[in-house]
């Protein structure tokens, strides 16, 4: 028997993303799956800008974007010839220094993080099976199946079940997976397209047989089409495979512009689902990605959600297994990202159900409605909204069990504090100088939380104190915790100091009077604190991350202002 302290089964993105977050803490894991390799399909295809901002925050952001394709938007084509426009690249109300969405396909995404897994010595245990597990004290005991028919028993401290729509994990914990099987039927091909479909841009099309997308892959005009239509119009078999001539057949019936299909990589089909789990944790058991929450591909949410998912936990197990965290901490994991999937089902279901809805009503409005109506798509507060969504980088945590906000005093005449990012708010970017950082985000990279001391806009604190209690705080939690003074002096420069000389990052964060912010490692607040009062940063701090390593740091960071 092996100990472990953390057994992941499925080596999907999700499995891989969780993998590659907990070597950075030094943690014993093992990732298994069943399959004998990794798959060569490129299946998810859109990385959205808050999986790019994770990419960034690990290092792997330059490969990804050189192996990708960048999305510019969206077009929407009508059938009386009305086409509307939604643009993505530099859509500045994001707040992002990625605002865009990034065809990266799967199994490139699948590689990309294999090659960090690896390279940090970790690596997927391919042909391996998990057959089942029980609960034993202090955590789980698995049973492993390898492809040469051995068992192998493995107890770990937790079991993180990526292993997707039919998991195994999901199963034999006992969690249910509710929801249902829609009746219309998602063809879909990668192929090259021949016809006037502009290299860089979604295509959406609407009809009343049903509708077709057709997202822009890297190579010359290669396209991945996908289709949702009546099951009366599929190839017979309960889940089809199209051919290319009966996949080009399909898309006839539905684009109002010609396109000649060729040089098909890869043709599937399936039956779209809609299901989740209404608890992420059981005991020791945990579950991520697919595993927890499937859906339509609409608004290409499902790989970006799972790895979320993963960033998502990955700290927080770390606290735990280190000691610095009780293990009520991983109950916040469930609390957090339950209502993101259920608001993901939600909102992709509405889009999949104007696509697939029945009835000559459904068909009228897709046919004569949407052409209608489709210049809405080109105004900007549609566009926002829409942009907002599809980016996730607009999701919150507000009601979380570990968002908190500690506020004494008055706001000064130049910001208020509510104006700032609230805790449970993913941070904004924002530009900023320090020693090799330009902005807010770069300062923020690793797996350490980080503390935010502005000096305020309206009576500043003096910044030598702050930079004193700054390193304080930062020697009294080194291994898991980056201290930054912001401040409007730009003469200011050294190791933990932010300039910002026109306030912009002050006026964005409702740093009127001194103020700080606690950034979580997945780049959310977690808590908001006025004033800058020593007693009160070491009490939030210790409710996280335990004693400071250094016992003089209590009475040393008290003493400082």
């Amino acid at each position: 028997m092996t100990d472990v302290e953390v057994l992941i089964a499925g080596a999907g993105p999700t499995g891989l993303m969780l993998a590659v977050c907990l070597e950075r803490y030094g943690l014993r894991t093992r990732l298994v799956d069943r399959l004998e390799g990794p798959s060569p399909l490129s299946r998810a295809i859109v990385v959205q800008s808050r999986t790019l901002e994770v990419f960034d925050d690990l290092g792997l952001i330059e490969a990804a974007l050189a192996r990708g394709l960048r999305m510019e938007g969206v077009k929407v084509l009508a059938h009386n010839g009305r086409q509307a426009h939604l643009r993505f690249g530099g859509f500045a109300g994001l707040e992002s220094h990625y605002p865009f969405a990034l065809i990266h396909p799967q199994d490139a995404t699948e590689a990309l993080l294999t090659e960090r897994l690896t390279a940090r010595g970790g690596r997927v245990e391919w042909g391996v099976e998990l057959e089942g597990h029980r609960a034993v004290e202090g955590g789980v005991e698995a049973t492993l199946r390898h492809a040469d028919g051995r068992q192998e028993t493995v107890r770990t401290r937790w079991l993180v079940g990526c292993d997707g729509a039919r998991s195994q994990v999901r199963k034999a914990a006992g969690i249910p997976f509710e929801g249902e099987t829609y009746e219309d039927v998602c063809m879909l091909g990668d192929v090259r397209v021949d016809g006037e479909l502009a290299p860089g841009e979604l295509y959406i099309m609407p009809s009343e047989n049903g509708v077709m997308a057709a997202f822009p892959m890297p190579g010359e005009a290669r396209f991945r089409v996908i289709t949702i239509v009546p099951r009366d119009m599929a190839p017979p078999g309960e889940t089809p495979t199209p051919t290319l001539e009966q996949l080009q057949e399909v898309v006839n019936r539905l684009a109002p512009v010609p396109l000649r299909l060729n040089d098909a990589r890869w043709t599937s089909g399936y039956r779209l689902h809609r299901r989740g789990v209404p608890r992420y944790r059981e005991g020791r058991v945990l579950l991520a990605g697919d595993a927890a929450h499937i859906h339509s591909p609409a608004g290409g949410q499902g790989m970006n959600t799972g790895i979320q998912d993963a960033y998502n936990l990955a700290w927080k197990l770390a606290l735990v297994l280190r000691g610095r965290a009780p293990e009520s901490l991983v109950e916040s994991y469930g609390a957090e990202r339950e209502p993101v999937g259920r608001k993901l089902l939600e909102g992709t279901d509405r889009l999949f159900g104007f696509a697939a809805a029945k009835g000559p009503l459904a068909r009228f409005m897709r046919k004569r409605v949407v052409p209608l109506v489709a210049p809405i798509v080109s105004l900007p507060l549609f566009q926002r909204r829409v942009v907002r969504f599809v980016s996730q980088l607009y999701l919150r945590y507000r009601h979380s069990p570990v968002s908190s906000e500690t506020v004494r005093g008055s706001d000064g005449a130049s910001a208020r504090l509510e104006e700032g990012p609230a805790p449970g708010e993913r941070v904004p970017e924002i530009s900023l100088r320090g020693e090799g950082i330009t902005r807010l985000h770069e300062a923020l990279r690793g797996p350490r939380f980080a503390l935010l001391l502005f000096q305020g806009l309206d009576s500043p604190e003096p910044f030598e104190e702050l930079l004193r209690l700054a390193r304080s705080l930062e020697a009294g939690y080194s291994e898991w915790l980056r201290v930054w003074v912001v401040t409007l002096e730009a003469r200011r420069s050294g190791p933990g100091v932010l300039v910002d000389p026109k306030g912009q990052a002050h006026h964005r964060f409702g740093a009127g009077t001194p103020c700080a912010y606690l950034v979580r490692p997945d780049k959310y607040v977690g808590s908001r604190l006025r004033p800058v009062e020593p007693s009160m940063l070491l009490k939030e701090l210790r409710s996280r991350l335990g004693a400071p390593v250094a016992p003089s740091v209590s009475a040393e960071a008290s003493a400082t202002l």
